[in-house]
């Protein structure tokens, strides 16, 4: 009789399994697509920047590093996500749920946490002009420092995450999810962790708000500023124009004070020109962080949501549970739109990218 129910059980869970895989396909080929998009990108852009450049920039040193985080985060996270997809209520295997967790953690918070040193960054250079640079070697170590931070801070999660039993009242049956579970028969360690996780992940959201507010006002004010300025100048130009005879002098005098000016006007325009690079650049920074924050906020939602109560979405219609999911893995996205906004911003990846791309084809 035992044998009988088994069979049972273990037939109707199966077939609850092979409904919700169904279910899930659309999300399933979206995160086919993540892995390939992302992929091709990111290396695009790690190739461009570190074999086609010919002399690196101070501006793009973070961009390589976190193509290459993005690339890692589409790879991991999509093929976590593509496990719990195709083993629903039949996750059993608890070293495939700890490790995909866990790396999924720490390439989604190393790419959070690239963004919040790259704000860093772009303050110091926009708002704090003339106070010390980074150095090479302190980008080099902030970035070090970054991945071993979130590393160690993404451990514990090896510890509260696990495969924990989901019951089905309709079916009657038990099925087996990778979820938070309790350490030493409590959930407390689990709740406190990921209340700091939950912390961590709102507050660097607000750092990430605060500095970026602070530089769009300053180059908005730069630009203001730049406008007056310029009409300021051909005000006063048009003024002078009657007075042209009298402000005549020797020609030799003439000559040197014209070279003098053209001299000083090209220092002028490529300062000029490598400043609203860099204010390109920063404005492009401040894109790839808003599609970030669009991205995780739906997935911090989803999460906390999920922590409260894991059977909050096995119960529910197809397109909510379709529509769970996909906001689940909506954060991925970030890390395949960030070479595109590399592209539209910058025009000398876009223009090496063009190149590449004819050659190849």
């Amino acid at each position: 009789m035992d044998n009988v129910t088994i069979v049972v059980s273990g037939s109707k869970l199966e077939q609850w399994n092979s409904r919700l895989a169904m279910v899930l396909l659309p999300n399933t080929i979206m995160l086919f697509i993540y892995i390939v998009l992302g992929l091709l990108g990111n290396l695009a852009v790690i190739y461009i920047y570190k074999f086609r450049f010919r002399q690196s920039s101070d501006d793009r040193f973070f961009i390589p590093y976190l193509a290459g985080i993005d690339a890692m985060a589409c790879v991991i996270c999509s093929s976590a996500n593509l496990i719990i997809n195709f083993n629903t209520v039949l996750y059993t295997n608890a070293i495939l749920c700890k490790s995909f967790f866990m790396l999924s953690q720490f390439s989604g918070s190393s790419s959070a946490l690239m963004l919040t040193i790259i704000s860093v960054q772009r303050f110091r250079r926009i708002c704090r002009p003339f106070k010390p640079k980074m150095t090479l070697r302190n980008k080099r170590l902030s970035v070090f420092c970054a991945l071993l931070v979130v590393f160690l801070a993404s451990v514990p999660s090896l510890f509260t995450t696990g495969i924990a039993p989901i019951t089905n009242t309709r079916l009657n049956v038990t099925g087996y999810v990778c979820a938070s579970v309790e350490v030493m028969g409590s959930n407390i360690f689990p709740f406190v962790y990921n209340l700091v996780v939950l912390t961590i992940c709102v507050g660097n959201l607000f750092v990430l708000c605060t500095l970026y507010v602070m530089i769009g006002k300053t180059i908005y004010g730069r630009i203001k500023y730049r406008k007056g300025v310029k009409t300021t100048a051909m005000f006063e130009l048009s003024s002078s124009d009657g007075l042209n005879e009298s402000c005549m002098r020797k020609t030799s005098t003439i000559s040197v004070t014209k070279s003098s000016a053209i001299l000083s006007s090209s220092h002028r325009k490529s300062c000029r020109k490598m400043k609203m690079a860099g204010n390109r650049l920063s404005i492009m920074f401040l894109v790839i962080t808003v599609v970030y924050i669009i991205c995780f906020l739906p997935t911090l939602i989803v999460i906390v949501w999920d922590s409260l109560d894991r059977n909050v979405w096995l119960m529910k219609s197809n397109l909510e549970i379709v529509s769970f999911r996909s906001a689940y893995s909506l954060y991925i996205i970030n890390n395949i739109v960030n070479p595109i906004i590399y592209g539209f911003f910058d025009k000398a990846l876009r223009k090496e990218m063009i190149a590449w791309l004819s050659k190849i084809c």
